[in-house]
């Protein structure tokens, strides 16, 4: 799945994959930009909300994840850029893409016990989206980028988008249909939070694909 054919040239390989087997340099830019994206997008934005007010099981389930990606940032701003890596960098954004993705869809449940308590229905359908939209980003990049054929691009294309608005619809109606009252903005924003976690969770698919993608080809640029 990861490993190309040992007789495969860079050069003759598609475009799209000789862009994920090359990992960008490190600059101070991208250093900040990161930094940018923990602190706000995540300490604050989905931080805030975890650790205020209602059910603490949310928090810590949340924190050790929090904690982890703030420590890595931390090294890594105090890390000269020609010590970092191209594909060491990667795997960070990788890491931050999964840590974001989880706690926002951690945030998008603790919005959802708020308002209707225990709701299985709920859970169970904000539970399949999350799977089926990371799922079909791991299949994509797994499966599908390595192979490259007209047929397959165009089965991820149908397959994975209806498999993504199926329950992510489902998720919307049953909302509107179990507690249409002001609590609504809650539940509104227990979507909103969700889409974010699949927006981070192909972040962190790509990334971390790349990093094992990169590996396990090394053997492509030592024959170039």
């Amino acid at each position: 799945m990861l490993r190309l054919d040992t007789d495969t040239t860079f050069k003759k390989l598609p475009r799209d994959i000789k862009r994920h087997l090359i990992a960008d340099e490190a600059s101070s830019q991208d250093k900040w930009s990161m930094l940018f994206c923990i602190v706000v997008l995540l300490d604050l934005i989905c931080g805030i909300p975890l650790f205020v007010n209602g059910e603490k099981t949310f928090t810590i389930i949340a924190l050790p994840f929090m904690i982890f990606i703030n420590l890595w940032t931390i090294i890594l701003m105090f890390t000269k850029l020609d010590k970092i890596s191209p594909t060491y960098f990667g795997l960070y954004k990788g890491g931050t893409g999964a840590v974001s993705s989880i706690c926002y869809f951690i945030l998008s449940l603790k919005y959802v016990y708020s308002v209707l308590g225990y709701n299985p229905i709920l859970m169970i359908s904000s539970l399949l989206t999350y799977f089926i939209v990371t799922l079909g980003f791991i299949r994509y990049y797994v499966i599908v980028l390595p192979k490259r054929s007209k047929k397959e691009k165009r089965s991820a294309s149908w397959g994975t988008y209806l498999l993504t608005i199926g329950p992510g619809l489902g998720y919307i109606i049953a909302q509107f249909m179990f507690h249409f009252s002001d609590s609504i903005v809650n539940l509104f924003m227990s979507y909103i939070y969700l889409f974010l976690a699949c927006f981070f969770s192909y972040m962190g698919v790509k990334f971390i694909h790349q990093y094992l993608f990169i590996k396990a080809n090394q053997h492509i640029f030592n024959g170039k």
